[in-house]
């Protein structure tokens, strides 16, 4: 793949919306169209993988030929290519769980170029570099989540719908004001030439309330602590495939972002950091364990796996918050954010295939509420045995993918003296499996009971689902099997951001090399 190559991550969600669109009318036509989109999209994100990823090397393409800072950059590096390859199979995954089993009414209208354009923000978000396109692509994937609430229009869901649109515009509002406030300090929203700024010491002290403030811009998208409440709250009413894309990716977008701003762009900054990591920590330890409480107490099966959603997020900000704590080691901190990467990709496609699994028990047993469901592992042995993967990996058991990413950021605690929230990580891993075991006794081994029982030679069509999950269980066994493999790309991921000198001069060109501000010790001891 070469640099100009990079567009195509924005060209072919943005052909498959408009093309969905003009077919609007052949809801067969649209399918294939949906399929072969998606898939030039996984072959697109592999390319662009197997470009960086080998040598950590950076791929830019500055639109127009404008130079950065005063153009539009987009930088493919191998943080942002995990993220693509990931995002790219999870669709691919949701869709055809979508074609197959959502009825006309719910493929109907505007859906496929909806989610189309809302596989669009998503990638920009991983590509873009600089903050003002990032708020772009983040309005574009809002927006079209938005319409995406409708699908399957239920009163209880609407009235979740509110919420979710009102809480984001008050954090698209709180965005937009922080980039103006950041270019009238800084004069640029360049992310590389920010970086620059930051790693020479020259970040004013006036920035420093505007950098905390995004804390609360990205921490509301991806549901921490105290700004989780809007989520659990609308996830569950969603059908389980727009539940286990938003899962899946929307939230993750925003962890993402997290490590690319607090880690990369202002990790060098010290009077950012100092006030910056303790929030995080704090938060992530809370965001675990509250999290994991409300989960264990729920006995709905998409409220069980919504809240989970924001354990889960504390796994992630721990990680970020280790990799910015004073006097941490480089090491270490590449431990951090590699175990963050990891933690999120497996994430990525764990949390999404849990929601698949829900809607195909909600198939099969007429609901999703485990006091009114049981006895479907004679009803449906191998979606069983598929979400007993998904969940035991998600639990943390070895040798599954989500054992892998916890060790590695329990190392980095120890390694960083943060015994407390390691702790609190092991604890919440042992709820996470009480509270999958739980869905697995009520929902399969219990009894028999439901519409399953009511009506037994009616059997709900679960072709695609069955096809979009197991895609998704192989992924994460290959993540748990393949652990090694997949924990070289994230080190290497980590090691361009927490020293991120490569990627501004890939961006900004090589005379634009950082240099850390000399003490003033240092600078008496110059002849």
């Amino acid at each position: 793949m070469t640099p100009h190559q990079i567009i195509f991550f924005i060209i072919i969600p943005m052909a498959g919306g408009i093309c969905t669109i003009l077919a609007h009318r052949q809801r067969k036509l649209q399918r294939f169209l949906g399929i072969g989109f998606l898939l030039a999209n996984i072959v697109t994100a592999a390319a662009g993988l197997c470009a960086v990823a080998p040598t950590g090397s950076i791929l830019v393409s500055q639109m127009g030929n404008w130079p950065a800072p005063f153009g539009i950059s987009l930088v493919l590096d191998t943080l942002s290519a995990l993220m693509l390859m990931m995002s790219s199979i999870v669709c691919l995954a949701v869709f055809l769980y979508c074609v197959f089993q959502f009825d006309d009414d719910q493929q109907g209208g505007f859906f496929h170029p909806l989610f189309h354009l809302l596989i669009l923000g998503v990638q920009w978000s991983f590509l873009t570099g600089d903050f003002f396109n990032l708020f772009v692509a983040f309005e574009i994937m809002l927006m079209a989540s938005y319409a995406m609430f409708c699908v399957g229009t239920t009163t209880l869901q609407m009235k979740h719908a509110y919420k979710y649109v009102l809480l984001n515009l008050v954090g698209s509002i709180l965005f937009v004001t922080c980039a103006g406030l950041l270019y009238g300090q800084l004069g640029t929203l360049n992310m590389a030439d920010i970086t620059r700024i930051a790693m020479s010491g020259q970040l004013p002290d006036s920035s420093v309330p505007v950098i905390a403030m995004l804390v609360l811009v990205f921490g509301g998208k991806t549901a921490i602590f105290p700004l989780w409440f809007w989520l659990p709250d609308t996830y569950h009413t969603l059908p389980g495939a727009i539940g286990g894309l938003f899962a899946g990716l929307l939230t993750k977008v925003g962890a993402y972002v997290m490590i690319r701003v607090f880690v990369m762009i202002f990790g060098s900054a010290e009077s950012i950091t100092s006030i910056v990591s303790p929030l995080l920590l704090g938060s992530a330890a809370v965001t675990m364990f509250l999290g994991v409480l409300g989960a264990v107490s729920m006995h709905s099966v998409r409220r069980i796996l919504s809240i989970h959603i924001i354990s889960q997020v504390g796994y992630m900000l721990m990680g970020i918050g280790l990799a910015i704590a004073a006097g941490i080691a480089f090491d270490s901190r590449v431990m951090a954010v590699a175990g963050a990467i990891f933690f999120i990709m497996h994430n990525m496609v764990v949390k999404c295939c849990l929601f698949l699994c829900g809607g195909l028990m909600h198939e099969h047993a007429g609901s999703d509420n485990l006091q009114a469901i049981g006895g479907l592992l004679k009803r449906a042995p191998w979606l069983a045995v598929l979400f007993m993967i998904a969940a035991m990996s998600l639990a943390g058991l070895p040798p599954l993918s989500g054992f892998f990413g916890k060790w590695v950021l329990l190392v980095a605690g120890l390694q960083s003296e943060h015994y407390v929230i390691v702790i609190i990580a092991v604890i919440t891993s042992l709820f996470t499996l009480l509270s999958m075991l739980k869905i697995w006794s009520y929902g399969f081994w219990s009894p028999p009971q439901g519409d399953h029982v009511e009506h037994p030679t009616v059997r709900p069509r679960t072709f695609g689902g069955m096809a979009g999950i197991t895609l998704l269980v192989v992924m994460a066994l290959s993540m748990g099997f393949g652990a090694q493999h997949y924990y070289q790309l994230c080190e290497t991921a980590a090691k361009s951001v927490v020293d991120p000198t490569a990627y501004v001069q890939a961006v900004l060109g090589e005379q634009h090399t950082p240099i850390k501000q000399l003490s003033l010790v240092e600078t008496s001891l110059e002849p």
